[in-house]
């Protein structure tokens, strides 16, 4: 056959592309992070705690990455938006924003505290805000000198099954998964006319210190009894529980070129346990 022949596997190379990760320093974070990294991305590592960080960024320059750590709070706007500043400064611009971030803290809803509201909300939503508001704004004023058509840019948010069905002991967490679904469609609409790329994860059960055994006095984890039964429930429906690469594959994808055609979307990444 003849024609022009389409070089695909080119669509699928973040070489040269600068890159936020936050939540970088562990789990899919991490996963994210060393998959961007290995595609030829630049990195800008960001995370709560430095040592975390750290590791990651010696994780991805022994396997030849360029990255550099800038800490901080996705709570915190000004943090955040030092973030991205940092990306701009070091690497001359900024191409993808992974917002890896999140916590749980559960609780019933009828023992569900305020604090322990809050807190997750304000990490989890408020922080994925702050995080789209900062890459959105710098993203805009980079495709601004870049005429008519500017390259895609990407912004790739965490949401969950738990905020696509709800979960047991998670009204916090839930609601804000959830409210990420929409944020993500909204600053998808607001950033389509500068080629910006919006879109959404919702990963299920993956193996990271959020779904661990819940030990005693650790605010993270999972009881022992309620982990037993989902992990019983997916063996019998012959679920397999998820590793943080399965998730860091479809951001990888969600960051390339391959995905120019998508946005606005959320995708479930569960291996079928809620379909």
């Amino acid at each position: 056959m003849g024609g022009v022949k389409m070089a695909i596997l080119d669509d699928f190379k973040l070489t040269g592309k600068v890159a936020i990760v936050t939540g970088s320093g562990r789990g899919i974070g991490q996963a994210v992070a060393k998959a961007l990294s290995e595609g030829g991305a630049k990195l800008i590592l960001n995370d709560l705690e430095e040592g975390p960080a750290n590791e990651t960024l010696k994780l991805l320059r022994d396997n030849g990455g360029e990255a550099a750590v800038c800490t901080g709070n996705v709570a915190k706007k000004a943090d955040v938006e030092k973030v991205v500043k940092t990306a701009v400064a070091t690497y001359g611009g900024l191409d993808i924003m992974a917002n890896i971030a999140g916590i749980t803290r559960d609780a019933m809803a009828h023992k569900m505290t305020e604090e322990d509201w809050d807190f997750i909300i304000n990490i989890n939503l408020k922080g994925t805000f702050f995080c789209c508001q900062a890459a959105l704004t710098a993203m805009r004023d980079l495709a601004k000198t870049q005429g008519d058509n500017p390259p895609h840019r990407k912004i790739v948010n965490t949401a969950s099954i738990a905020g696509l069905y709800g979960n047991k002991g998670q009204a916090n967490y839930s609601a804000a998964k959830a409210g990420i679904v929409g944020l993500t469609k909204t600053i998808a609409a607001e950033g389509a006319m500068f080629n910006i790329d919006v879109n959404c994860v919702a990963p299920g059960w993956i193996d990271t210190r959020l779904t661990a055994e819940k030990k005693e006095g650790e605010l993270l984890g999972i009881p022992q009894k309620d982990r037993q039964m989902s992990i019983m429930y997916m063996q019998a429906m012959n679920l397999k529980v998820g590793r943080p690469i399965d998730v860091a594959r479809i951001v990888y994808f969600l960051c390339c070129d391959a995905s120019n055609y998508i946005t606005g979307q959320t995708l479930n990444v569960s291996g079928g346990l809620k379909m």
